[in-house]
């Protein structure tokens, strides 16, 4: 393969994931679907992590008020929302400690990741099954002309016991094919959460989750290199990843204002089968 040729398969799946990583489709089994498809499967953990972190900033870009207001709630003894973020993030992190060589060894298999988009298009049809039933109140709150979908009065958390309910979701999607956004808005909405509140805290969780998680690999990650993939691509590929990544989080909030969450379940759904046949 040529140069030319791999830098194109590097920013093909940076756009991969930065569609994937918060449209409810899964993004860690599009990147092991798509470095099996482009025959990158040795470009690893640390190109994987800089793809992440392109995210990451999208978040940033996305939710700075909130960030920038959650800091000042805590600098003025306002924990409430922390405390819920927290609670929410612990399933996750001891389950990746405590079963990190699993779920490892589960990223570089195509019927793992098939499984896990079964999953998330499970969870997806429960969620718009929540979103159905609220019908258009969930549909008509927040739709004001010229409103930045991303904003958010940050009012009060929701109770901690929804922050544990939430948190287990998230940490399914430590598994390839679950979605991460998928999991955790839907888990949002059967608490009883609006679509967009939903996801305004999956995205804050994920500064915790998916921060937290770059900073423990980094070390291995450096120690293993990039691979076949240059230094170069891979800077190209997060800044990539966080265009396409903040306009597909938009996208996501649109479809969430709308009651849309049945196109996602299909598409994970139909994927989930089509890999695990062709992967028997």
């Amino acid at each position: 393969m040529d140069a030319s040729a791999e830098t194109t398969d590097v920013l093909l799946l940076a756009v991969v994931q930065g569609l994937a990583e918060f449209l409810p489709v899964s993004s860690s089994g599009h990147l092991v679907l798509g470095r099996s498809l482009l025959d990158l499967e040795e470009a690893g953990l640390a190109f994987d992590l800089a793809l992440h972190a392109g995210t990451l900033v999208a978040v940033l870009a996305a939710y700075w008020r909130d960030v920038v207001g959650l800091v000042g709630d805590l600098l003025r003894g306002r924990w409430r929302l922390a405390l819920w973020l927290v609670v929410a993030s612990v399933p996750a992190g001891l389950l990746g400690i405590l079963a990190k060589p699993v779920f490892e060894e589960a990223s570089t298999s195509a019927r793992s990741a098939g499984s896990g988009l079964l999953l998330t298009a499970l969870l997806l049809t429960a969620g718009q099954a929540a979103l159905s039933r609220r019908g258009g109140s969930e549909a008509s709150s927040g739709e004001r002309e010229g409103h930045d979908p991303t904003a958010s009065d940050r009012g009060e958390a929701p109770p901690l016991w929804t922050a544990v309910v939430v948190g287990v979701a998230q940490g399914l999607a430590l598994w390839p094919g679950v979605s991460r956004s998928g999991s955790t808005i839907a888990a949002g909405l059967l608490v009883g959460l609006r679509g967009v509140e939903a996801a305004r805290l999956s995205f804050l969780m994920s500064l915790i989750a998916v921060g937290g998680a770059t900073v423990l690999d980094l070390p291995d990650a450096l120690e293993a290199g990039f691979g076949p993939v240059t230094a170069a691509q891979v800077g190209w590929g997060a800044v990539v990843a966080a265009v396409v990544g903040l306009l597909s989080l938009r996208l996501l909030l649109l479809f969430l204002r709308q009651l849309r969450l049945a196109p996602f379940a299909l598409y994970t759904g139909a994927l989930g089968v089509v890999t695990l046949l062709l992967n028997r």
